[in-house]
């Protein structure tokens, strides 16, 4: 498909009527649309947008995890994170970037942008090229202004590098197909010329494609799912094709090899991938499974947690408090008024879908009446068959054949982890995991929404994503700049140094069974000793390792309070400005005494910090 569209004017004397005018008009804008420029302009401009939530100094409990085990050593944090529900790699890389240039959080931030900058420019650099700008420049929109990638696109987690690794190893897995097919597309033939092969296509895709389904993997497990219906959706695909060339169908490949050759060097690919993974696998078996298995924290509850699957994409955290009023009537209507539109084009944009799929419908009837009519075939045993084949045509075709893929991978991944949560007896489909995979869903509904000539529509599609997009990204930065994040971090070491005078310059005590606050603290103040309570089943107190020494871990209060008498600080958080359970429960304990405590809200995370100081007879 070309680039670039150049438009000529034919002179008149007579004035243009407003048919040609607009016509015109949809020409000039389609010019602009699809030169490459414009694709690169949305590039920069969406990348600054998502940057400009990148340069807060806060972190929540998940973000301090990354930040406190980034400054171990690789085998260290291997150990650690064993301990941890989440893969190695991004750990390892925030390693790397803590020996260049220290323990930094904006470093460690800017690097978490990057992995969703890089997925937006997919749609440039691949997308584009295998199909066509409207798909490429759609899908780039989509990764840099849906709301919710804007949310993690700037927290210093693996999120943003497992969507990207996910999407390129989709992307090289369809490249891969593209190559087996009789006919290919002249896009994929002009991308893989003059370069090596292995069974017909590129051997730097093959590898691209291994390379990135390990990467994903070791980021995410939600990656790994998504890698594992990567690879049985190339699978499925170059069985077929292998098939097929036995009976007689498409040309043999290129090079004269077998029509098993590309799936030989799958499965080979594959077991590489596997054997690599071994090491993991083994350390999730023995110390992972009991964590998620017996003390995991998500639940299912019906029906919010299907609602949240849905529309996590869109409906974003900040979008529903503002909706139920948080941030003043003004928000609340205009979130309103972005969801009522929303629902709009949602109803116009299924009518549209539902019509289409009538039209085709229609028309794949008209063709297999033709051709039963030209055959002279009367029995219903043709018929079943002609209607297979105009089915299977139609799934295979250029148009079809990514969107079914993608989806398969998404909702792939949806069935495996919801599988896994029943027979676990424990909810780990939870919609931040499952976002591991909406690369393919954006590609999805960007290659849909590319074929939809009702312009209209489309800019009622782009214009709510990027109202609500704009809507969202003006919420986070009110909360993540605001002074107040910084005030309960200010006042915990104002009183351990208040304290610390008391009991005549000794570092107090510290303590808390809510890990939520501790690991911003440990993290934050590195230099103040801290003593969790570790209530929690499992081995957790070797995840937690990674806020050592700052951090440890005991059991019990018992153990904790053993031979102790004195003054000491007790912290914790809730979700209102109540004084949360654990203060509460140690100051009705005997010989404890709660002497003071203060409530601060901290926007970042929409909780309420509390810090206690007690004493123990």
């Amino acid at each position: 498909m070309s680039e670039s569209t150049t438009n000529s004017a034919t002179a008149s004397h007579t004035e243009p009527d407003a048919g040609h005018s607009n016509a015109g008009a949809f020409a000039r804008l389609r010019a602009v649309l699809a030169n490459p420029r414009f694709h690169v302009v949305l590039l920069v401009a969406g990348s600054l947008f998502l940057l400009t939530d990148a340069f807060h100094g806060n972190i929540w409990f998940d973000e301090s995890y990354s930040v406190g085990i980034a400054n171990h050593s690789f085998a260290d944090i291997w150990y650690y994170s064993s301990g941890d529900v989440h893969p190695v790699l991004i750990y390892w890389a925030l390693h790397v970037l803590n020996l260049v240039f220290g323990q930094n959080i904006t470093v460690y931030r800017l690097f978490t942008v990057a992995g969703a900058i890089a997925l937006a420019t997919l749609g440039y650099t691949h997308v584009r090229r295998d199909s066509g700008w409207k798909v490429g420049v759609l899908f780039s929109f989509f990764a840099l202004f849906t709301p919710y990638i804007s949310l993690m696109s700037v927290e210093i987690r693996m999120y943003s590098w497992a969507t990207f690794a996910v999407m390129l190893c989709f992307i090289y897995a369809m490249r891969i197909i593209d190559t087996q097919l009789s006919v290919i597309p002249p896009a994929i033939a002009q991308a893989a010329k003059g370069k090596k092969c292995w069974a017909g296509t590129p051997r730097s895709w093959w590898l691209t494609c291994f390379i990135a389904s390990l990467a994903c993997a070791y980021l995410h497990y939600f990656g790994a799912m998504s890698a594992f219906m990567i690879n049985l959706v190339l699978l499925v695909a170059l069985c077929v094709r292998a098939w097929q060339r036995r009976r007689g169908g498409p040309a043999p490949l290129p090079d004269g090899k077998r029509a098993s050759a590309p799936l030989i060097v799958l499965i080979i690919g594959c077991v590489a991938q596997v054997a690599l993974y071994v090491p993991w696998i083994l350390t999730a078996v023995t110390s992972q499974m009991g964590v998620v298995g017996g003390t995991y924290w998500a639940n299912i509850v019906l029906p919010t947690t299907y609602i949240e699957l849905a529309t996590y994409p869109f409906l974003t955290s900040p979008l529903s408090f503002a909706a139920r009023g948080s941030y003043g009537t003004g928000m609340q209507v205009a979130v309103k008024v972005i969801g009522y539109a929303a629902i709009v084009v949602l109803a116009f944009l299924i009518a549209w879908s539902a019509r289409w799929a009538t039209w085709r419908a229609g028309l794949h009837r008209q063709q297999r009446r033709e051709l039963l009519a030209r055959a002279g075939a009367a029995s219903a045993a043709p018929v079943k068959h002609l209607r297979a084949r105009h089915f299977y045509a139609w799934l295979v075709s250029k148009p079809i054949a990514p969107v079914v893929a993608a989806l398969a991978v998404y909702f792939g991944v949806f069935a495996i982890s919801w599988t896994a949560s029943m027979v676990m007896n424990s909810m780990i489909l939870y919609y931040r995991y499952l976002f591991v995979a909406i690369g393919p869903l954006l590609f999805a509904a960007a290659a849909v929404l590319s074929h939809v000539h009702t312009k209209p529509l489309v800019a009622g599609v782009i214009a709510v994503t990027l109202c609500a997009s704009v809507a969202n990204q003006a919420l986070l930065l009110r909360d993540d700049y605001d002074p107040a994040n910084n005030v309960p971090i200010e006042k915990f070491r104002e009183t351990v140094d208040s304290v610390s005078e008391q009991i005549g310059g000794q570092m107090p005590l510290v303590v808390s069974t809510d890990i939520g606050y501790m690991g911003v603290t440990a993290c934050m103040c590195e230099d103040v000793p801290q003593t969790y309570m570790d209530w929690q089943k499992g081995n957790w107190d070797r995840a937690y390792m990674a806020y050592s020494p700052t951090l440890v871990s005991k059991k019990s209060w018992e153990i904790i309070f053993d031979n102790f008498h004195g003054t000491f600080i007790c912290t914790g958080q809730a979700q209102n400005d109540s004084l949360p359970r654990d203060i509460s429960d140690l100051s009705q304990k005997d010989g404890f005494t709660l002497l003071e405590y203060h409530t601060y809200y901290r926007p970042y995370e929409r909780t309420w910090m509390t810090i206690a100081v007690m004493t123990k007879q």
